[in-house]
C-alpha cells in the first residue's frame, strides 16, 4: 500500500491527491475523483502527493490484502443494474464503470483508525470503510428488530419475497452503491434480496451557487440548522426541493415559500382546522359517512402516484403531489362549509384526506404524522392505509396546533448572529503564542489508552504536554519530530501530569500533527 516518506505513514486512500487520469481534475482522491465520480486506486492518480504533508515521496510498501474480486462479478453486476429502473444517472454511470472494466477492490488498509479486519492473518488491519459502511446497512436491520424483540425478523427484509428496498444518497456515493453493495451480498452466495431503488441526488450548493465549506464558513450544517429550528422545517424544505436532476442552491425565499406557504398554511393547519372541527362539532368522533368519490379519487390518484414515483427514485415531485391533495382539502372544505351546513359527509371525507395526508407525509417528516397519529389514535399503518376512511373514529384528544409558522428574517438574523460568534479578532487571535516544538520525549501513561506525556523543546525552555494521541501514533516514532503547538495556553492537570500546552493536529477519520513543511529551529513562533 501507499506509504508517505515526508510524514512516514501509511496513506488511506482518501488521503492521496492527484489528477484524475479520466477527466484530469487536478484535486482527485486516491479512491474516487470527486468531478467525475469514477472509482481510483491510488496507483492511477497523475503526481500523487500525501494530503497530510504535501510530501511526494510516497512509495508502494509491499503488504498483504485481502479483495473483493469486482471484475469476476462483473457479469452479475451488469444483469442486476439493467434488471432495476435506475434513474438515469444511477443507470448509465455505473454500466459504464462495468462495460469500461472492473478491478478487484482491497477491502483491508494498514491504517489504525477502523474496523479491525476479521480475516486470519489480518491482524493489525482495518476493513476499507465503504467495505463496510454500506454493508451497516444489514447491522442495523438487525438492531432494529432485535430492539423490537424479533430477532429474526430482519430475515424478512433481506431474504422475504414481500420486500421493495430503496437507497438514497449522493451522486458522489453511486459505486459504492450499485457495485461495491451489491457485489458482497452476491458474493457472500447466500441469497440476499438486492436493492431495488437507488436514487442519488445532485449537490445541494449554497446561495449564489457557493459549495459548502465548514473552512470556509460557507453554509449552514446540521448541527448549526438544529440549533435554529426543528428538524421537520428542514427536512420538508431539502425534500420538497430535492436537487434530482441538476445541482441547486439553498435560498431563504424558496425556504419561506416552503415551510410557512405549504408546510404550515396549506398542510399543517388544514389537518388542524378539520380535526378541531370533529372534537367541536361532532364530539370527538369522525362521523359514520362514507368518503365522497371527488375526495376518494384525489386521494387514489395520489396514492398510485407516490407509489409509482418514489419506485423510481424521485421524491421531490411525490411531495408536491402530497402538497396539492392539501390544496384538494382545503378548497373542498371551504367549498362544502359543514359550520353552515352540517354536511356530516364533507366532515368524514375531509377526515379521510387528513388521515391520509399524515401516512402519506411520514416517509417525509414523521415527527409530523406522528403528532397527528397520536390525536387519531394511530398505532400501526401502511401506506395503502390512505385509501380507507376513518369514519366512527374517536380522537383520543383536543387538536392542537400542529406547527408554527417561521418568522424568516429572524431566523436569517439568528443564522449571522451564530456565524458571527464563531469569529474571532485579529487582536484575539494574537494572544495566541503558536510555536514550532521538536519532542524530546514521548512516555506513555499508566492506564490511559488515548494519551501520551509529551516533553517538547521550545528553544528557550522545555514543556511538558499530555496528548490525545495514542490510537494513533506510538511513543517510540514521536521523539525527533516537529510539531506546531500553542504555547501559551493556561497549564491544566491530566491524570495526575501537568500539562503545559496543546499540539496542533487535524482529524478526519484519522489523526495527523501539524507540522512545518521545511526545518526550522524549535521556539520558531508561527504567524
Amino acid at each position: 500500500r501507499a506509504f508517505c516518506n515526508g510524514c512516514g505513514r501509511f496513506l488511506a486512500d482518501r488521503f492521496i491527491v492527484g489528477t484524475c487520469p479520466r477527466c484530469g481534475y487536478p484535486a482527485a482522491q486516491g479512491n474516487q475523483c470527486d468531478a467525475c465520480g469514477t472509482l481510483l486506486e491510488p496507483e492511477e492518480l497523475v503526481e500523487p502527493r500525501c494530503a497530510f504533508c504535501g510530501s511526494t515521496d510516497i512509495v508502494r510498501k509491499k503488504t498483504r490484502h485481502w479483495y473483493l474480486d469486482l471484475e469476476k462479478l462483473a457479469p452479475k453486476l451488469l444483469e442486476y443494474v439493467q434488471t432495476r429502473n435506475f434513474q438515469g444517472n444511477v443507470k448509465l454511470f455505473t454500466e459504464r464503470m462495468i462495460q469500461e472494466g472492473l478491478r478487484p477492490r482491497a477491502v483491508t488498509r494498514d491504517i489504525e483508525w477502523g474496523i479491525p479486519a476479521p480475516f486470519q492473518g489480518a491482524e493489525g488491519k482495518v476493513i476499507y470503510v465503504w467495505a463496510e459502511a454500506a454493508l451497516g446497512y444489514v447491522s442495523a436491520t438487525i438492531e432494529y428488530f432485535r430492539n423490537r424483540g424479533d430477532e429474526a425478523g430482519w430475515r424478512k427484509f433481506w431474504f422475504g419475497d414481500e420486500v421493495w428496498q430503496g437507497y438514497t444518497q449522493g451522486k458522489d456515493n453511486i459505486p459504492f452503491h450499485t457495485l461495491i453493495f451489491p457485489g458482497q451480498l452476491i458474493a457472500s452466495g447466500e441469497g440476499y434480496h438486492l436493492p431495488d431503488q437507488i436514487s442519488a441526488t445532485e449537490y445541494l450548493n449554497w446561495i449564489g451557487g457557493e459549495q459548502f465549506s465548514k473552512t470556509m464558513r460557507v453554509g449552514i450544517y446540521a448541527d448549526e440548522a438544529l440549533e435554529l429550528l426543528p428538524p421537520v422545517y428542514w427536512r420538508f424544505y431539502l425534500l420538497y426541493n430535492r436537487p434530482e436532476k441538476t445541482d441547486t442552491s439553498f435560498s431563504w425565499e424558496e425556504f419561506d415559500k416552503a415551510v410557512n406557504a405549504i408546510l404550515v398554511d396549506n398542510i399543517a393547519n388544514f389537518i388542524h382546522r378539520v380535526l378541531s372541527f370533529v372534537w367541536s362539532r361532532h364530539d370527538g368522533r369522525v362521523p359514520e359517512e362514507d368518503t365522497e368519490p371527488e375526495i376518494a379519487t384525489a386521494i387514489q390518484e395520489t396514492y398510485e402516484f407516490v407509489v409509482k414515483t418514489v419506485e423510481g427514485g424521485s421524491l421531490a415531485p411525490a411531495l408536491r403531489k402530497i402538497a396539492q391533495l392539501a390544496r384538494v382539502g382545503n378548497e373542498y372544505f371551504q367549498r362544502k362549509a359543514p359550520w353552515k351546513t352540517q354536511d356530516a359527509k364533507a366532515v368524514a371525507s375531509a377526515a379521510h384526506l387528513a388521515k391520509a395526508l399524515a401516512i402519506f407525509l411520514e416517509p417525509f417528516i414523521p415527527m409530523f404524522s406522528r403528532l397527528v397519529y397520536d390525536i387519531l389514535g394511530i398505532k400501526e399503518r401502511k401506506l395503502a392505509d390512505v385509501l380507507e376512511g376513518g369514519a366512527g373514529r374517536a380522537l383520543t384528544k383536543k387538536p392542537a396546533p400542529l406547527l408554527e409558522h417561521v418568522d424568516v428574517e429572524d431566523l436569517k438574523r439568528r443564522y449571522e448572529a451564530m456565524k458571527e460568534e464563531g469569529l474571532i479578532s485579529i487582536e484575539e487571535f494574537q494572544r495566541l503564542d503558536l510555536r514550532v516544538g521538536r519532542i524530546v520525549q514521548a512516555e506513555e501513561i499508566p492506564g490511559a489508552d488515548k494519551l501520551l506525556k509529551l516533553s517538547i523543546d521550545l528553544g528557550d525552555r522545555q514543556v511538558q504536554v499530555v496528548a490525545g494521541i495514542k490510537r494513533h501514533y506510538s511513543a517510540g516514532e514521536l521523539p525527533g519530530k516537529l510539531v506546531a503547538m500553542v504555547a501559551n495556553l493556561k497549564p491544566a492537570t491530566i491524570r495526575g501530569i501537568r500539562s503545559e500546552g496543546m499540539i496542533l493536529a487535524a482529524t478526519d477519520g484519522t489523526l495527523a500533527l501539524l507540522a512545518p513543511d521545511k526545518q526550522v529551529e524549535p521556539g520558531t513562533r508561527i504567524s
